[in-house]
């Protein structure tokens, strides 16, 4: 009996830990340059809707954190591994973007005198659908949701900006819409790494959702072909270069927007989308989920250009 309820407590332990583990990836992509890659999925209590990825970067006092985390547990977590790195303060905090897991921890930032910032766009977007974000991710994430207060960053850029912070530099630039209504760059020119926030995604195919300006994307995805990073960290998937950037993001944008400006020229309606072959992009994750929503959305962008 007693090996029995050992066996239990053993197992309850895993469960529980399994529950609570922080699923980031940790990958140092240049000297003192750190990305932390999120898991491919939907947002759930178990990832504490920190299903993107995130990075830091460590002065000579202090660190830059890009992007905050989706709830409150997911800020801590995102905190934990900058621990795992080192013992110097968070000094100031990036949001790349408005989607929830970029700026949904920021307040348990500011709350210890951090800096959060991001761009004048970024920030617009933070604002419109921050309520409608706040209920759909603390639906998904459930339990792990509880305690987490949502505050847009408290200082923005409206063009591009050089940073000096503890011996970092790095530039903030706002490219506008993408996957969301106002994208911001951050590019740091001395290691040649781009944190790109959702204008690239690697290993899983990008959503054109009701937010996104297909057109717009195609044109900040231009910006980063200007500066030719080494190394970029995408919103989501693994570290890549910009050939693996042009591939699994810029190719497929322009793939979209080729064949249902076809349709358009032929005088289809909307339901001919599905007769897009999409087959060559379906090697990335949520390929099935997602593919005929893009078609749709971009078909009803480009009928009222």
């Amino acid at each position: 009996m007693a090996g029995l309820i050992r066996t239990i407590l053993l197992f309850s332990a895993c469960v529980i830990h399994s529950v609570h583990a922080n699923p980031l990836q940790r990958i140092e992509v240049s000297k003192n340059v750190f990305a932390l890659i999120g898991p491919m999925e939907q947002r759930s209590e178990t990832n504490l809707a920190n299903n993107a990825n995130f990075g830091f970067i460590v002065g000579e006092r202090g660190v830059v954190l890009i992007d905050s985390g989706g709830t409150l547990k997911g800020a801590k977590a995102i905190e934990a591994q900058i621990r795992a790195v080192t013992d110097k303060p968070v000094v100031l905090v990036i949001n790349t973007g408005g989607q929830d897991h970029r700026w949904f921890g920021n307040r348990y930032f500011a709350e210890q005198g951090i800096r959060t910032l991001t761009s004048e766009q970024t920030l617009a977007d933070q604002q419109a659908r921050g309520d409608a974000q706040m209920a759909s991710t603390s639906r998904y994430t459930g339990e792990s949701w509880h305690g987490t207060d949502v505050m847009p960053a408290k200082e923005m850029v409206s063009a591009v900006t050089d940073i000096s912070v503890e011996g970092i530099q790095l530039q903030l630039i706002p490219v506008g819409p993408a996957h969301t209504g106002g994208e911001t760059l951050v590019w740091l020119p001395e290691s040649g790494v781009l944190f790109s926030g959702d204008v690239v995604y690697m290993d899983r195919m990008l959503g054109v959702g009701p937010q996104s300006q297909h057109l717009a994307w195609i044109e900040a995805f231009k910006v980063i072909q200007q500066l030719k990073p080494g190394k970029i960290v995408p919103g989501h998937g693994q570290p890549t270069d910009l050939t693996g950037a042009e591939r699994d993001t810029y190719r497929y944008l322009r793939f979209l927007r080729s064949a249902v400006g076809q349709l358009l020229e032929n005088g289809e309606d909307m339901s001919a989308t599905s007769s897009i072959d999409q087959s060559a992009f379906s090697y990335l994750s949520v390929y099935e989920q997602i593919h005929a929503r893009n078609a749709q959305r971009v078909f009803e962008e480009m009928e009222w250009e």
